[in-house]
């Protein structure tokens, strides 16, 4: 009898351990899944807020090509813009290269100049025998894989949404736009021009008064007061270097100018940014990416800040003093190349930057598109 009771209460534990199996087990799969959705509903939620600056970019990748083209004729030819970086000229000084530019239905008609094309105001500050950066514009204009010729655009609605976002500062969603085959259409209709389309308020003429948003040849964008139909006030000018081709030589990504503008042109305290593509950065070498100081009709013009970096992430800081677009000298000293001291190391009064005489001219924001440069760049 005793065997006979003993198998019973073994019998009893299978089976309360059997029912605490059935009821525990569910239990902790529905923990499980639980968590589990607890988890990935707070990662879909992470992407939905990274994704969600994006959306209303990319609803106009989704245009197709129909083959109705652009709701916009090419103009004539007018102005073209090149970039060329300033290079520090060898010497017995500061031997380190120096890489330092130191809407309507139709297009806006500007009064530039022909010819074959325009320099930014330091085509001349390049150092003998080196090479200088292709010109972004004539790599940009020339049809590359795709033919932006035959790709639709909707100007008004692009600059409308552009505008929003500049308004807003907010310099991501700006880089992810013109980067879109229908803004690098609407850019390309305009090659071979200074002329621009326009979104914004405007004068009882429909000339651009007031604040704006404009496009130019080039991928260049324009956002800020206007008046009598020409950039005046306070504004951003943005020159976005969208290679359609392998680059391997062009070092900017982009280069920008924000402060005052009279006359189309950079005029009273303003700064520039150059931003450049790292990989095309060499050893020893300089890189000024920002100058902040005083301009007139688009020349450093007054006391100057600059910075610089070098490849390996190094900065430097530089004080400079410039008249009608030429840097003054820090002193008499010259190297035996006649080289001359332009900036001066913060830090360091007895470290300088050197430039030739013949360079140091018509110093200014490069590849700016406007109608009062003349066929070579400089401000009329």
């Amino acid at each position: 009898m005793k065997k006979l009771f003993e198998e019973d209460d073994e019998g009893q534990d299978r089976l309360e351990r059997a029912r605490i199996f059935v009821v525990v087990i569910p239990v902790v799969l529905i923990l499980l899944i639980l968590a589990f959705m607890l988890i990935k509903s707070r990662m879909d939620q992470g992407k939905e807020d990274r994704d969600d600056l994006q959306q209303s970019i990319m609803d106009y990748a989704d245009e197709t090509n129909d083959g109705q083209g652009t709701d916009a004729s090419v103009p004539a030819n007018s102005l073209a813009a090149t970039t060329v970086p300033s290079i520090a000229p060898e010497g017995d000084g500061d031997k380190e290269a120096l890489a330092s530019p130191s809407s309507t239905e139709s297009p806006r008609k500007t009064d530039g100049a022909d010819g074959e094309g325009a320099s930014g105001t330091n085509q001349s500050q390049t150092q003998p025998g080196k090479p200088s950066s292709p010109t972004p514009y004539k790599e940009v204009m020339t049809v590359g894989k795709k033919d932006y010729s035959k790709i639709t655009f909707h100007k008004e609605e692009q600059l409308k949404d552009m505008m929003a976002y500049w308004a807003d500062n907010n310099q991501k969603a700006l880089n992810d736009l013109v980067y879109l085959d229908h803004y690098i259409a609407m850019s390309y209709s305009l090659r071979d021009t200074t002329d621009f389309y326009y979104y914004g308020d405007t004068d009882g003429n429909g000339n651009p008064n007031g604040k704006g948003i404009a496009v130019y040849a080039d991928n260049q964008y324009y956002y800020g007061d206007w008046k009598d139909g020409a950039r005046s006030g306070n504004g951003t000018w943005i020159h976005y270097h969208i290679h359609l081709t392998e680059n391997k030589n062009d070092l900017y990504t982009y280069h920008q100018y924000t402060g005052g503008w009279a006359g189309d042109l950079p005029d009273g305290e303003g700064s520039e940014h150059y931003d450049y593509d790292e990989s095309l950065l060499q050893e020893n070498t300089r890189y000024v990416t920002n100058l902040i100081g005083s301009y007139a009709k688009g020349l450093v013009n007054g006391e100057f800040y600059l910075t610089s970096i070098y490849e390996d992430g190094k900065n430097e800081e530089w004080n400079a003093q410039a008249k009608n677009g030429v840097w003054n000298y820090q002193n008499d000293t010259k190297d035996k190349k006649g080289n001359r001291t332009v900036y001066v190391d913060v830090h360091d009064p007895n470290n300088y930057t050197w430039m030739h005489p013949n360079n140091n001219v018509n110093i200014g924001v490069p590849c700016l598109l406007s109608k009062n440069r003349d066929k070579n760049g400089v401000p009329k």
